[in-house]
């Protein structure tokens, strides 16, 4: 069996990775992007030539959104700098369901390791076991899935940027403010983790979410109308203040807050920066949001996985990589094994030199 701290265990048994039986008919508990209708549930091939006997890595996201196109760049980054193949997918739609079939899928083609963004925590975690004990190592990042038998998690510590977005939001409401959040869906780790982090920002404080979030199952749609709806059942109460959990919701929320005509009533705090975020912060429109770094998701998930495949063992591939985290500023924790990649945070102010940088990076979104 591959344990997390060997990986000696042979592939004898891939035969089985097929047949998994970790699909749930639960309702959809989402992550960072949202359901594209027509879009495809492959990412873009990179154009870089790589040597596949160096390694081949499978990278599978939570949906297909404009925030997972930096994850994309990381990857190609990864591929040229290691001589590597790999790719990435989404499910789309983005539910349980169909995250476990592009899973199996990718596991079928026998890849040297998966790096995957866990739709639904709980229900995933049998499918990762499975693939660990046919002898394929498996890596999360962006959304754990900490119960399984995965090697280890990069992202964001999502308690710690909810606490972050939290204090940001106190400073904008000196004499008291009234929240209503907007997210996928609460069975995800990273949206219980966020919302759980800005609310222990709030205590003992004037301001305070007077709803549970609105939940949208990552449709577009659907999350600009728990907008419109929020306004309408809430405003009486003194509604002042909309909190965009996942990448897609800030976009909606600016659009609907538009359109009611009540921007001048209404804070917009948001996480995550797609293009129309960023296009909605210089334009002031968005208040402050909270970045993370998918472009890192992508390069350091292929970086590590090759390490797992070169060290033997996820203690000996993380002390390896650690001299580079230390270098871009982020922290690991050895015991857990997780990768906390930071956030920052972007408000109209910091916005020009900040979407600069991210130009130079050729980005257009985070």
């Amino acid at each position: 069996m591959l344990r997390r701290t060997s990986l000696s265990a042979g592939l004898a048994a891939m035969a089985l990775a097929v047949a998994l039986a970790g699909c749930t008919n639960d309702k959809p508990a989402d992550s960072s992007g949202a359901t594209t209708p027509g879009l495809p549930t492959v990412g873009k091939p990179a154009d870089v030539k790589t040597a596949s006997a160096n390694g081949n890595y499978k990278l599978i996201t939570n949906g297909i959104s404009p925030f997972w196109n930096s994850l994309g760049k990381g990857l190609d980054a990864a591929k040229a700098d290691l001589k590597v193949d790999g790719d990435w997918q989404g499910p789309n739609p983005a539910n349980p369901v169909e995250q476990v079939k592009l899973f199996n899928d990718a596991l079928a083609a026998k890849p040297d390791g998966i790096a995957v963004s866990v739709i639904d925590a709980k229900a995933f975690a049998p499918t990762i076991d499975k693939a660990m004990e046919a002898g394929v190592p498996v890596i999360t990042f962006d959304s754990d899935s900490d119960t399984s038998k995965r090697l280890a998690y990069i992202g964001t510590n999502n308690y710690e940027a909810g606490k972050t977005a939290g204090q940001e939001t106190l400073k904008l409401y000196p004499n008291g403010g009234k929240l209503v959040a907007f997210v996928g869906n609460m069975g995800a780790q990273n949206a219980r983790d966020r919302y759980n982090g800005f609310k222990d920002a709030l205590k003992n404080s004037k301001v305070e979410f007077i709803a549970e979030p609105f939940e949208d199952n990552k449709d577009k749609g659907m999350a600009r109308k728990n907008v419109e709806d929020a306004i309408t059942r809430y405003q009486a109460q003194g509604l002042n203040g909309l909190v965009g959990l996942y990448s897609y919701n800030g976009p909606a929320i600016v659009e609907a807050v538009k359109t009611a005509q009540m921007r001048d009533k209404m804070k917009i705090i948001c996480f995550d920066g797609e293009p129309e975020t960023l296009k909605n912060l210089e334009a002031g429109l968005v208040d402050v949001t909270v970045v993370q770094k998918p472009f890192e998701f992508g390069r350091l998930s292929v970086k590590l996985l090759s390490l797992i495949k070169k060290d033997k063992t996820i203690d000996a591939a993380l002390a390896e990589l650690k001299p580079e985290l230390d270098t871009l500023h982020m922290t690991l924790d050895p015991v857990k094994h997780i990768i906390d990649t930071g956030v920052e945070v972007v408000t109209p102010a910091n916005a020009p030199p900040f979407l600069k940088k991210l130009k130079e990076q050729g980005l257009e979104s985070t």
